[in-house]
């Protein structure tokens, strides 16, 4: 019992460090690419990489929660040789995007953590969908290129 609370604690905080790294992320991104006066072609290409970094980064955070998970006893990953850092990383990025190819499976709490992964990768994902829509929709015009 004492790991699923873990599992749950652990889930709640990477989910509010998410969405506040995510928030910071448009809100800063925004306020930058603003004020640069660039090309739509490079704003463009700097909201892309902002997008792409940020999930990156989120990706990262959750396979850092699902090693520390494993090492303390709080569940594991089977499958492949989930023993390396690679491993732990391309789990995650399968989660997260909720992809989920099946060759590593999580056993015990962990399950938790990578439900919600999928969970808040999926919610992530969406978000910068809009954002990029509007994003777009602001900055194209019939007379740019």
């Amino acid at each position: 019992m004492e790991e699923l609370i873990v599992a749950f604690s652990v889930s709640a905080s990477l989910i509010a460090a998410c969405l506040y790294l995510h928030f910071k992320a448009l809100r800063n991104g925004a306020l930058t690419i603003s004020k640069l006066g660039a090309s739509v072609r490079r704003q463009m290409l700097l909201v892309m990489r902002m997008i792409f970094l940020t999930h990156l980064l989120e990706i990262i955070i959750f396979a850092i929660a699902i090693w520390g998970m494993a090492r303390i006893g709080a569940g594991s990953l089977s499958g492949a040789h989930t023993s390396t850092v690679a491993d732990f990383f391309y789990f995650s990025i399968a989660s997260y995007t909720t992809l989920g190819i099946g060759d590593i499976t999580p056993e015990g709490p962990i399950r938790v953590l990578v439900g919600i992964e999928a969970l808040t990768g999926l919610l992530l994902i969406a978000w910068r969908a809009s954002v990029t829509y509007l994003t777009m929709e602001r900055i194209w015009t019939p007379e740019t290129n």
